[in-house]
């Protein structure tokens, strides 16, 4: 795996997290509280964008501060290193490819 497989990843972790979210035949907790809304097409449209740009908010800051872009949480903000099973670093440019994937795809 490498820096780009890793961020890939986390991407894709988020949309499948919103697909099961309004997805019927998907038992969440969140998606069973959203069906609980009873609310139109139009508010469950504004629903979904506003879930999907919380998660992309959330994994995004967190991408970034890995690479020490940013803190996280109350935390002094320094780099941190990541490697998988087969020692190859997950953290190359991590902030290059959560731009690519989290911002570029939302514009």
């Amino acid at each position: 795996m490498n820096t780009e497989d890793f961020v890939k990843g986390v991407y894709q972790t988020k949309e499948e997290m919103i697909k099961s979210y309004f997805d019927n035949t998907t038992k969440t907790y969140v998606g069973e509280l959203i069906k609980s809304l009873n609310i139109d097409s139009k508010q469950m449209e504004t629903l979904k964008k506003i879930i999907d740009g919380t998660l992309t908010d959330g994994f995004y800051s967190l991408l970034v501060g890995i690479d020490g872009g940013a803190s996280i949480g109350n935390n002094l903000q320094q780099e941190y290193k990541l490697f998988d099973e087969e020692n190859n670093s997950l953290t190359e440019d991590i902030t290059g490819f959560a731009y690519d994937y989290f911002q570029e795809s939302n514009l």
